[in-house]
């Protein structure tokens, strides 16, 4: 019998504070404020301050993000290109899409699920 604890999911805490990692690491590098992605992460932090439920709200986000591992794995590769020349920049963001992806994993759908789903969706 295996004594390993299960690691905890991350929290909606831990996603804010690597949310504003992101946010701290664009000002670092300059990034304009009122441009696209500091933006982005900014309204990302409003929106979770926000809601009701914090917990389901960084579960859904993440979903919507991550519906897939092929998805979380193109994202990281599109931002290892775009951010290569700043390596603190994308290392906050590589670590929040880490948690997105802790939160994620265990939604994902297989091809089997899908086309359950789609034969369920077709046939309603």
């Amino acid at each position: 019998m295996s004594t390993q604890a299960i690691p905890a999911k991350p929290t909606y805490r831990e996603i804010e504070s690597a949310l504003i990692a992101v946010i701290k690491a664009g000002i670092l590098y300059k990034k304009p404020k009122d441009g696209k992605f500091m933006l982005c992460y900014k309204q990302r932090i409003i929106k979770l301050r926000q809601a009701e439920e914090p917990e389901n709200f960084v579960l859904e986000t993440a979903q919507s993000i991550l519906p897939n591992k092929t998805k979380y794995q193109q994202i990281l590769e599109n931002y290892k290109t775009w951010y290569s020349r700043e390596p603190k920049l994308l290392s906050a963001i590589n670590k929040l899409y880490r948690l997105y992806y802790e939160l994620a994993k265990d939604y994902f759908l297989t091809d089997s699920q899908a086309d359950d789903e789609v034969e369920d969706y077709l046939n309603s």
